[in-house]
């Protein structure tokens, strides 16, 4: 098993330096949409869990810690371990230079008060959880009682390149790891399918533990399918480093949502955020926090991360939501970029938040303005206080100007209900897919040649023949440039009742039958979308 991870790993480091870190690195999954789904394919579907709080977990078997939280009393794994089952963490737990901690499919890790896993520079943690068994590090707590702040979080500490002086850092929470190097392809292991529910505590003033904390952590790590929530202090951060990842969540953070630091440099796609307006920090909580570093100086590698297809929504489903939240929900920025960084972002989505665009510092305008820090194709709605500007610099209708510019090819919506997306502000039950006619079709970065459903002189370039039907019916559609597309039947309710296609198509015109005997009778919905378009019909069955 192991063996299989190194390889996957490495393989994984090679494919990500076959191009310079760019928006169209290999890295990047070129879609055409905006934002982190594409009206069909759920990523969140089978590991993901809305309501932790409720979770039945099992009764820990095996206790890792002794209860001690300092880095000379806390536990240090030395050599070779494996975790399974279901594991109390207890005080502040360390894998050692040269140690791998393997974690095993289904464990769940419950952890104490301010109870802390860190993996130090040159230790490894093998965490290869599976859609249908991901790994859990939760709260010791019981069903119901569980909150934000339960217990520490997840550290990870690499070889990587940071802007700090004399390249080393020390991890915040007084845990004491030690992190930097002069290697951004270093491999600290892999993250994949892992929920991280309850952590990230505050030890004092600017001092904190996340619930996944990234410290300059290399390339050759592998992090793909991993949620945070209730975080007590950010979701992710990362301090230096370019690890790349895909198929994150951050949901119902206290704090910021994404924090980027001291030159971080990597790449990441497919993100996911959703705030809870009850939950919020001492201070404002934003979708992105950016900073090259604390002083806001040009100090070398520059935070220059590159962020794509992210849908963030913030805790203002509306105008009366927005009223009534907290002050520091309003003043929390869906991207505040600042001290000197050169953050980028790209075909992302943005609802709901207090405040909309925020560019602070001489030098963070100075990179806006010569594109080398990037906001394009993208889409921001619902922003119902402040929607640009911070003036240090560039006034508030220069950052507008700048945002709005043609070539960025972004967008600023009057409301969240205009992105046209089913249901993303349901807390208990979130549904982030986007509805047919919503802006963030055919609107990526990447797209040249848009897929078409083709009409003709019968009408629209979706139909059905015949309507009603008894047993059977035929879909037809029409289409052009389409490299993947799904055509489906749902019920009204929304579930998918049956599959007809799948995966590419050629140019023309292509027919599918629906058998539909053992089906009861009433109203179905078709359902063909593309990786740029989507239109639906509703059949009827007799």
């Amino acid at each position: 098993m192991k063996r299989i991870l190194l390889a996957i790993t490495l393989l994984y480091a090679v494919l990500i330096q076959v191009e310079a870190q760019d928006i169209n690195n290999a890295f990047f999954q070129k879609v055409s949409y905006v934002g982190a789904f594409d009206g069909v394919n759920d990523w969140t579907e089978g590991w993901t869990n809305w309501d932790p709080v409720n979770a039945a977990y099992g009764t820990p078997a095996v206790t890792k810690g002794n209860g001690q939280f300092t880095r000379t009393g806390g536990v240090h794994i030395t050599t070779d371990e494996t975790w399974s089952g279901v594991v109390k963490l207890d005080g502040w737990v360390y894998v050692d230079a040269g140690a791998t901690l393997t974690i095993e499919p289904g464990t769940v890790i419950r952890a104490t008060n301010k109870s802390v896993l860190s993996v130090e520079r040159g230790g490894k943690i093998m965490a290869a959880g599976t859609k249908a068994q991901p790994i859990v590090f939760t709260s010791l707590q019981g069903a119901g009682f569980r909150a934000n702040s339960d217990w520490g979080g997840l550290v990870i500490n690499g070889n990587g390149i940071n802007n700090l002086p004399g390249g080393t850092g020390v991890a915040e929470g007084g845990i004491g790891s030690e992190y930097g190097g002069n290697d951004n392809g270093d491999n600290s292991g892999v993250l994949t399918y892992v929920r991280i529910e309850f952590p990230g505590y505050e030890v004092a003033t600017g001092s904190e533990v996340n619930g996944l904390t990234l410290n300059s952590v290399g390339s050759g790590t592998l992090i793909d399918f991993v949620q945070v929530s209730y975080s007590g202090d950010d979701g992710f951060e990362w301090f230096g480093g370019a690890v790349n990842v895909k198929h994150i969540i951050s949901y119902r953070t206290e704090d910021d949502d994404f924090d980027t630091d001291n030159g971080y440099s990597g790449m990441v796609q497919f993100g996911l955020i959703l705030r809870d307006p009850s939950i919020v920090d001492t201070d404002t909580a934003n979708a992105f926090e950016s900073d090259n570093n604390s002083s806001g100086t040009e100090l070398t590698p520059v935070t220059k991360a590159i962020f794509s297809n992210i849908s963030a929504f913030g805790a203002s489903k509306d105008q009366a939501t927005w009223t009534g939240n907290p002050q520091n929900h309003k003043d929390g920025a869906a991207m505040r970029i600042r001290r000197a960084s050169r953050l980028s972002i790209y075909n992302s989505l943005f609802l709901g938040w207090g405040k909309g665009v925020r560019l602070e510092s001489s030098f963070t305008h100075n990179a806006a303005v010569s594109d080398e820090l990037a906001v394009k194709n993208t889409i921001l709605g619902g922003i119902y206080g402040k929607k640009y500007g911070d003036a240090s610099v560039m006034t508030d209708a220069e950052v507008e100007s700048w945002f709005l510019a043609a070539a960025r090819k972004n967008r600023m919506l009057g409301s969240d209900a205009e992105a046209k997306i089913t249901d993303p502000f349901n807390l208990e039950a979130p549904k982030f897919q986007p509805q047919a006619g919503s802006p963030v079709f055919n609107a990526s970065y990447w797209l040249s040649t848009p897929a078409k459903v083709v009409g003709n002189g019968a009408g629209a370039g979706l139909r059905n023949y015949p309507n009603p039907f008894t047993g059977a019916t035929t879909v037809e559609v029409t289409t052009q440039h389409v490299a993947r597309a799904t055509l489906a039947v749902y019920s009204l309710s929304g579930a998918m009742i049956r599959v007809l296609h799948s995966g590419a198509l050629s140019d023309g015109n292509h027919r599918f039958s629906f058998e539909a005997c053992h089906l009861p009778g009433g109203i179905y919905v078709v359902r063909f979308v593309t990786e740029s378009d989507s239109q639906s019909l509703k059949i009827s069955l007799k």
